[in-house]
């Protein structure tokens, strides 16, 4: 696991470097055009064909209908672009925040001491990590998604078509990270139960 954890770490630091230049690239070619894919958020038939003769294509589903659209898209807003990337970052320091903690947690557990007070705040970090971060990443991107007013695509239906996301196709909440909160608060709990009974112990002996 501290392997695991350190290689996590690493690969964040790596992630972080690709989501600044990424942005950076972005922002200077927004005038000629970046590549955009979004969820159309509409009913749209699977196309015969994935690819359109022009800069829009469908990313190709399971389902019967399309799950993304993919498009060159001019004068994309700034705004978007830095808040998806910020939502970006958020997220892969959420992962390495993770890590972290789980490393710390990895080495109170090899060090004997698996109910030590640091090993319960760690829990408890790791609970409030996962929780903000993932929900702020959550809502950075869709004010991200919010903050472009229209794209222009092609599709067999819609030849010459204008799509507004709907705003119930943009979530600003999800329920995972609260759950997942819960549960580390939950073993925290457990843990500091845990340093109880170990002191009780200690004291009879």
């Amino acid at each position: 696991m501290s392997i695991m954890s350190i290689a996590a770490i690493g690969y964040a630091a790596f992630q972080i470097c690709i989501i600044l230049a990424d942005m950076i690239d972005r922002i200077a070619h927004r005038a000629t055009g970046i590549a955009l894919t979004w969820n159309p958020g509409i009913l749209l038939p699977q196309p015969a064909s994935v690819t359109y003769s022009g800069a829009p294509f469908v990313v190709p589903g399971s389902t019967a209908h399309v799950t993304d659209i993919t498009a060159m898209v001019k004068d994309l807003p700034v705004a978007a672009i830095v808040l998806q990337s910020i939502g970006d970052l958020v997220s892969v320091l959420t992962i390495a925040g993770i890590a972290v903690c789980i490393l710390i947690l990895v080495r109170r557990v090899a060090a004997g001491t698996p109910f030590a007070p640091a090993s319960i705040r760690t829990l408890v970090t790791l609970a409030i990590v996962v929780l903000i971060g993932f929900e702020s990443a959550t809502v950075l991107h869709g004010v991200s998604a919010m903050s472009v007013p229209s794209i222009m695509f092609v599709s067999p239906e819609s030849p010459d078509g204008t799509y507004w996301p709907p705003p119930e196709a943009i979530p600003l909440f999800v329920l995972w990270p609260v759950y997942i909160s819960a549960a580390l608060v939950a073993l925290a709990a457990v843990f500091r139960a845990g340093a109880g009974y170990q002191a009780d112990r200690s004291g009879l002996v």
